[in-house]
């Protein structure tokens, strides 16, 4: 099945935020500014979204769609909305491992921090980013559920929040701005996500 003229165009608009944000380091990007990189007016831009909020808002979404499908084709483990099955400890080191690789790609930490630059600035990007990570860690705490379903609801959300900021942390860590990624460490990184989905109390 294609896809309409509308999603083209909006993935097409999704691509040149992501340009700018990614090539240009511009966290101050105005809706103009992302108008222009896809040669489009600006009303074009905003008929699609509105604000730089909702421009940033489906950035984000976009981003952790393409990273969930990468994670479940690189380890073999479904990890989208509605697996059930348990997850055990080997299922889970591949998926840990996965996600190390996906924070590897210096184009994606590059976009990420300028949206956290943008959303330290701007209220409705810090509302958008917090938006993307009320449903990264829901992804999480489903991983966290199917490898402990006998933990209460709010234990799972606290572990899915640790393993959020764990690896978001070592994300930056790993990357050139502060290269601190060694083999040891990803593996160590790999033990302590295991050790929370699995085994904390």
């Amino acid at each position: 099945m294609t896809e309409s003229k509308g999603a083209l165009r909006k993935a097409a608009l999704l691509d040149a935020a992501e340009e700018v944000l990614v090539t240009r380091g511009n966290a101050n990007a105005a809706m103009r500014d992302f108008a222009a990189a896809a040669g489009v007016r600006i009303g074009h831009l905003q008929h699609y979204f509105p604000t730089r909020a909702d421009l940033i808002r489906a950035v984000l979404e976009r981003t952790l769609d393409r990273s969930l499908a990468r994670l479940s084709e690189m380890s073999g483990i479904d990890v989208g909305p509605g697996a059930g099955e348990r997850l055990a400890r080997e299922e889970s080191a591949r998926v840990f491992s996965a996600l190390l690789q996906e924070h590897s790609d210096p184009a994606g930490i590059n976009m990420h921090l300028e949206i956290w630059a943008l959303a330290s600035s701007d209220e409705q990007a810090a509302v958008a980013l917090r938006a993307f990570y009320v449903l990264y860690a829901e992804h999480v705490r489903d991983l966290v559920r199917r490898a402990r379903p006998e933990l209460g609801g709010s234990q799972q959300a606290g572990i899915a929040n640790a393993i959020v900021s764990l690896f978001e942390g070592a994300a930056v860590m790993r990357s050139d701005i502060a290269g601190l990624r060694t083999d040891d460490a990803d593996r160590a990184l790999i033990r302590t996500a295991q050790w929370l989905i699995h085994d904390s109390s």
